[in-house]
């Protein structure tokens, strides 16, 4: 059955007082990109020696910047692929953020990288390996809940509306619940195209425009874009594919 329509202005959105920040980041460079040419891509790479150095400088940038959030006004939404969730790591070392606050989600994976022929990794496999805890996996793996060898673009859009209320069901109340944090932030990171669906749904209010390889909301790999989502439940973009931090010596 197709999910009622993700709205940006979903009530669960509504936001008592400040407005509530979503930092949205792409995962460093895999490691695929520098792999020698005999030797196969991977379903799942972590990150390449320059991407480890990216996710470095992403985590110190962030530690800084969110310091003021923790303890309990941080929650982290990564991917379940793992060049994700190691970009965050740093982050989250540095943060010391407590694995409630750490969610490995099953709806945040790279369009096409799950089917029927590819479920996906395991709660169990991911938390053996990393500091997540497992929110919305299938009974397999992933959240893939078509019926194709490989997700199609629209079994994509249907899965990003699963993740958009997720995130107004379950994590904006979650955080709205805490108490005595000076401020409340949502950090996701994903991938560049189920990215920039995203942000089609949460800022344009819709997904229907969104096709692969046609990039609306481009993100550099470790770079940041801030969304405010306000009291009445509109988002805006505060700012697109920051990547200062990545560069620290040129400013």
């Amino acid at each position: 059955m197709r999910p009622p329509k993700a709205s940006w202005n979903d009530p669960a959105f509504s936001w008592q007082g400040k407005p509530l920040r979503v930092l949205l980041t792409r995962h460093a460079q895999s490691a695929n990109k520098t792999r020698a040419e005999s030797e196969a891509a991977s379903s799942d790479p972590g990150l390449s020696e320059q991407g480890s150095q990216q996710a470095a400088l992403l985590g110190d940038a962030l530690s800084t910047e969110l310091r003021h959030c923790v303890p309990g006004g941080l929650i982290v939404v990564s991917s379940p692929m793992r060049r994700c969730m190691l970009t965050v790591l740093p982050a989250i070392r540095l943060l010391d953020l407590p694995q409630e606050d750490c969610i490995c989600h099953g709806a945040a994976f790279e369009f096409g990288c799950a089917g029927k022929a590819c479920p996906g990794s395991t709660p169990e496999e991911v938390q053996a390996q990393l500091p997540f805890r497992c929110e919305g996996f299938g009974p397999f793996g992933w959240d893939y809940q078509g019926g194709s060898a490989k997700e199609t673009e629209p079994e994509a859009r249907l899965r990003i509306e699963r993740l958009v209320h997720w995130l107004a069901a379950e994590a904006v109340p979650t955080l709205q619940r805490r108490q005595g944090a000076a401020d409340r932030t949502l950090l996701i990171c994903m991938h560049q195209t189920i990215l920039d669906l995203l942000v089609q749904y949460l800022v344009d209010g819709t997904g229907e425009r969104w096709r692969y390889g046609e990039i609306r909301y481009k993100l550099q790999n470790a770079g940041i874009t801030e969304l405010s989502i306000g009291p009445d439940g509109a988002i805006h973009i505060v700012r697109k594919n920051d990547g200062r931090h990545l560069h620290p010596g040129a400013h």
